[in-house]
């Protein structure tokens, strides 16, 4: 078929059912260690197969004798890492930027192993690995477009045995173990056959050209974006939420069109010097981004200390500066485009090193995370109360049990609640953890904890046991606010009468989080939610001369018996 090697295509074909029905497997199963150990074997090792399968023969197979050897050597680690000594191993969403760290490393390094096959010699132009890399961009490009139209295919063809009464016929193609490798094997023969197509390399070529010119604009709204925050401030920045993620993309978007501007820095694709140098203004932006996202991830992990998340994000962070500070340097050192090989190829060693170590004990970001989790409650940074020890039980393996180990053995002023923290902790069921985990609500254990411990105004008002088991059912329904609580300091408690006379009258209880409050009615025999409110405020340094009651600014209006709440019209004066 199209000149493909018979004993090559069978192998592809092979690898696909076979990656195919293990990820089906996994997809029904979701369970076990089957997991952990897999996946980057089966995700990176067929699909280096099938981009570098042109080059088939004994240098290939000794690159994916290494290539499994590797892999199995980095989730060997992470499943002894994982599993911890009581047998609870870990949800997949956990691992799952573990496998994105090796993917992109792998797929980066690919390019300079497919030309050392090729020419059995490591001195290989820059050029050559960059027209690479690109060709295995737009191979798995085209062979998405081809999965994407293949299962539109059989989409319409399961209407069609719908309507004829054959209803069982999609039940089967969209089962897990039928639907995974019918993709797999889509994807593996659409890349097997956009090989050998000879226009491959010139489409590639054209659309690099294309997304060239995407840079000018590109770098005009960067610009724009940097100018703005003097006037804006950080406030307003962080206030969205998604600060440091729109910057990373706006880095990533950055350098992917940079190379598709420059491509191996030979030429310059901007006759316009103008254009030239707007395009140039974004390389100098990339540094500001990076120590925008340096700032904004310290200060998460100042208030809240290390996670696995926020070592990621870090990482993700380094990597994009370095390549960043490495253009902003070059243009700056009138070097630009000719350095951009170099700068990429150490950008790539580096980030490939970064994923060695954190595969390794010396920069697991499981270990990382429970030794500094560890060290702030030591250190006074956190109240027992307030401590995570699910966090370090079901969240961080083998060494966040090391870690309830050492700090049941350590001294602390306040060992004795410690310790029993922990050992409620351990009581905990862990198939009941994991379902409130994925149902995004707090475990009753927890719940009880924070309740016990939050700060409640004014001084010397508790919260009555009654009280609190309402809590914990309101918690179990759909409440926003009780939801977003992890922690005692997430909220303060205080008694107030806001209510108004026609409305059941008498003391209510706001609970203030972040953002929003609720506000439940305690006066009246069994305790009942009467409202909410939502604004720009934090239970932070919160007390309750903090709080007062202000009379509305309208009265309600009653129509035909219905109730309206008038608003204040947006263009007037509100009365604050």
């Amino acid at each position: 078929m199209y000149g493909i090697d018979r004993k090559r295509y069978l192998w592809v074909i092979l690898s696909a059912l076979l990656q195919g029905l293990l990820l089906g497997q996994y997809a029904v199963t979701r369970s076990g260690p089957f997991l952990a150990l897999p996946l980057p074997l089966l995700t990176v090792l067929p699909f280096a197969f099938w981009l570098a399968q042109e080059h088939w023969g004994r240098r290939l197979k000794r690159f994916l004798g290494g290539l499994t050897l590797v892999l199995s050597t980095f989730c060997a680690y992470r499943l002894w890492s994982l599993y911890p000594p009581d047998g609870m191993f870990l949800s997949m969403p956990s691992q799952s930027m573990d496998l994105l760290r090796i993917c992109m490393a792998a797929f980066l390094l690919l390019p300079f192993f497919q030309c050392r096959i090729a020419t059995w010699s490591w001195h290989v132009p820059y050029s050559d690995v960059f027209f690479q890399l690109c060709r295995n961009v737009f191979l798995l490009f085209q062979a998405a477009i081809m999965t994407v139209v293949f299962w539109a295919l059989l989409l319409t063809a399961s209407l069609l045995f719908d309507i004829v009464g054959l209803a069982f016929v999609p039940g089967i193609l969209f089962h897990p173990l039928v639907a995974a490798p019918l993709t797999s094997l889509t994807v593996a023969l659409s890349i097997t056959l956009a090989l050998k197509h000879p226009g491959i390399d010139s489409l590639g070529r054209w659309i690099l050209s294309i997304l060239a010119w995407l840079l000018p604009p590109f770098s005009a709204l960067s610009f724009v974006f940097i100018a703005c925050l003097p006037y804006s401030g950080l406030k307003t920045l962080w206030s969205t939420g998604q600060a440091s993620s729109l910057m990373l993309l706006l880095q990533l978007g950055t350098i992917l069109l940079a190379n598709a501007a420059w491509l191996d820095g030979t030429l310059s694709p901007f006759s316009n010097r103008a254009v030239g140098t707007l395009a140039k203004v974004s390389l100098l932006c990339l540094p500001a981004y990076t120590a925008l996202c340096l700032y904004s991830l310290g200060l998460r992990i100042q208030q809240y200390g290390l996670s696995v998340d926020r070592i990621h994000a870090a990482f993700l962070v380094v990597v994009t500066g370095i390549w960043g500070l490495g253009y902003a340097g070059a243009v700056l050192l009138r070097q630009w485009p000719s350095a951009i090989g170099r700068i990429n190829i150490a950008s790539v060693l580096i980030l490939s090193v970064l994923v060695v170590a954190m595969n390794s004990p010396l920069l697991d970001p499981y270990r990382l995370a429970a030794n500094n989790q560890v060290d702030r409650l030591l250190g006074g940074q956190i109240a027992p109360a307030d401590f995570d020890y699910l966090y370090l039980r079901f969240s961080l393996g083998r060494y966040g049990k090391y870690a309830l180990i050492r700090l049941r053995e350590a001294a602390h002023p306040r060992a004795d609640a410690i310790r029993r923290r922990i050992e409620a902790a351990m009581r905990v069921d862990p198939l009941a953890h994991w379902r409130d985990v994925r149902s995004g609500t707090v475990p009753e254990s927890q719940r009880r904890d924070i309740l016990h411990n939050a700060a409640v105004y004014p001084a010397g008002r508790r919260l009555s046991p009654e009280l609190v088991e309402r809590l914990i059912r309101l918690w179990e329904g759909d409440d926003g606010v009780l939801r977003s609580l992890h922690r005692s300091s997430d909220a303060v408690f205080v008694f107030e009468d806001v209510l108004t006379e026609g409305e059941n009258g008498g003391e209510a209880l706001l609970i203030i989080q972040t953002g929003a409050g609720l506000v439940l009615e305690v006066a009246s025999g069994e305790p009942h939610v009467a409202g909410f409110f939502q604004g720009d405020f934090s239970p932070e340094g919160l007390s309750s001369r903090d709080v007062s009651v202000a009379e509305p600014q309208f009265r309600d209006v009653t129509i035909r018996g219905d109730r309206y709440r008038i608003l204040p019209w947006p263009g007037s004066q509100t009365v604050r």
